[in-house]
């Protein structure tokens, strides 16, 4: 017993040294573009598990950034972020500064992939926040009617005519999930694409 404690002890200890950012974070408002992709490392046990799945684990979950109402937001599925009770896990549009908030994230980047047509892409993902389409708790990427963070980024740019993960997968077996699925890494591993934010 005092074995594993030990190895959760360690291994929640290194989630954390591989994860924190700087406490101060100022977003680069007048660079992003639409399109551009909003990595973080979250603070929860869900968190933990993905970057533990990755190689390199350095973030945890990823979201589209758009333009609504005359704001920068990011859309994204998410897991376990109600926001008023009753509410389930689904694709959500919030303010790219709620995205990053502190209690959100230990780290994070932004970056550009570069789409070929940023109107059409945002109105989809928009589209997919208003209509609630739930989050896929199977990570299931036959299935398009529910979605994981990476699937509902990799749909949206595959519309596009790329391919971010570019064939990259990796199979997990945790907590009654198994199968192949796309994790964070695979996606910023995109050929070319670099950080131009980074916390």
């Amino acid at each position: 017993m005092r074995q594993w404690q030990s190895i959760l002890w360690l291994s929640l200890l290194f989630f954390a040294a591989s994860c924190v950012g700087e406490k101060g974070r100022v977003l680069p408002l007048s660079e992003i573009e639409e399109g551009d992709l909003a990595f973080r490392c979250g603070r929860g046990v869900f968190s933990r598990i993905v970057t533990s799945a990755e190689e390199e684990g350095v973030y945890s979950h990823v979201g589209v950034v758009v333009r609504d109402e005359g704001k920068w937001k990011v859309a994204h599925a998410v897991p376990a972020e109600p926001e008023y009770k009753g509410d389930f896990d689904r694709v959500k549009l919030e303010d790219i500064e709620v995205f990053f908030a502190p209690d959100r994230a230990w780290s994070g980047c932004l970056v550009r992939p570069g789409v070929s047509d940023p109107e059409r892409m945002c109105a989809e993902a928009i589209r997919a926040a208003r209509d609630s389409v739930a989050f896929d708790g199977g990570y299931d990427l036959a299935d398009s009617s529910k979605v994981y963070c990476t699937e509902f980024v990799w749909r949206l740019y595959l519309h596009d005519g790329k391919d971010l993960s570019e064939g990259r997968r990796r199979y997990i077996r945790v907590l009654g999930v198994s199968g192949d699925v796309i994790l964070p890494e695979h996606l910023l591993k995109y050929k070319g694409i670099e950080p131009y934010f980074k916390f």
